[in-house]
């Protein structure tokens, strides 16, 4: 009888020993994950650290601060997983120039989130030809195909009337202190810094999510490859992001804290950043092709493939619809 007992528990231990946690893996997977831009649609990812969300979904995370352009070249060279609150143009021009092909998994925010603020002597969109204009960030990257888009909507031709300077890496700020400076004159500004920008005196030209342009800003893109390979760990970064929408959807004075730390902002300003982006927020991050549409459409003049490019190849909704089957998203 002792020995058929002996026998039940060491069965049982091993059961216990094979199963392992939930996620399915004793050790947590290990990514390195490239964050781009500073704003309430590419937050997610510090919600996540600040609610310990990777760790319960089985995943050692490190974060590296970079751009669009800098992470497409750490994911070709293998020393980056995925993006994450990324925009489509750096990854979708790399596919048509011959890459290995990247691919959307998720998206939240599918507008531009921007304004485009002007000195306070740019009355009207013609008062632009001649002037200066910083995007903020390197060329190529959103805020420059965002700029692009308003003047070329404005009836101004961003390659000929008007100047626009870059940064090799993302600092919207500097947007703002530049045109203090008066060496630039305008510039496009997300929550909270438009509203920054407008205490110290400038002036919102043209807001871009009130054209209704459908555009994929803030994302996760990955290699087709890793995801063929690595579907688990995909699977799980993108339960973290889900987690992490459910606190700013749900947890506003939570997220505000967050917010103000990750903005570095005050209540005021965080606040009405936060209530922009949760208006124009996506509540089930499924990727849309009519954001691709518009990325192709944007790039083709320097990418001619662009024309006739296929925007579902860009597309794998299959995540966000197994999270969805799970409950993640009502």
């Amino acid at each position: 009888m002792k020995s058929t007992t002996k026998f039940c528990f060491l069965l049982l231990l091993a059961i216990l020993l094979l199963s392992g946690p939930r996620d399915g893996s004793a050790e947590s997977a290990k990514m390195t994950v490239g964050q781009t831009g500073i704003n309430p649609g590419t937050s997610l990812y510090f919600i996540a650290q600040k609610e310990n969300l990777y760790a319960k979904h089985g995943l050692d995370v490190s974060i590296v601060n970079t751009s669009t352009a800098a992470a497409v070249q750490a994911m070709l060279g293998g020393t980056m997983h995925l993006s994450t609150g990324s925009g489509a143009a750096a990854f979708v021009t790399a596919t048509l120039e011959g890459s290995p092909p990247f691919v959307l998994v998720g998206s939240w925010i599918n507008v531009f989130p921007y304004k485009v603020m002007v000195s306070n002597d740019i009355k009207k969109p013609e008062d632009l030809k001649g002037k200066t204009g910083h995007i903020g960030a390197p060329f190529g990257t959103i805020p420059d195909t965002a700029l692009r888009f308003a003047l070329t909507k404005l009836g101004i031709d961003p390659e000929k009337e008007v100047k626009l300077v870059q940064l090799p890496r993302p600092d919207p700020a500097n947007i703002v202190a530049q045109m203090e400076k008066g060496d630039v004159q305008f510039g496009p500004l997300a929550p909270p810094l438009d509203r920054i920008a407008e205490k110290k005196g400038f002036r919102p030209l043209i807001s871009l999510p009130e054209l209704g342009i459908p555009w994929q800003q803030n994302g996760e893109w990955v290699q087709r490859s890793y995801l063929k390979t690595n579907r688990d760990n995909i699977l799980r970064f993108l339960r973290v992001i889900a987690d992490a929408m459910k606190i700013y959807f749900e947890q506003k004075e939570k997220t505000i804290g967050y917010l103000m730390e990750f903005l570095g902002s005050n209540r005021e300003d965080t606040e009405y950043a936060y209530q922009a982006f949760l208006k124009w927020a996506d509540r089930v991050p499924r990727p849309r092709m009519e954001g691709i549409r518009t990325t192709l459409d944007a790039i083709k003049k320097n990418t001619p493939k662009a024309a006739s490019a296929d925007p579902a190849s860009f597309l794998d909704t299959s995540l966000v619809d197994q999270l969805v089957k799970e409950g993640y998203f009502k």
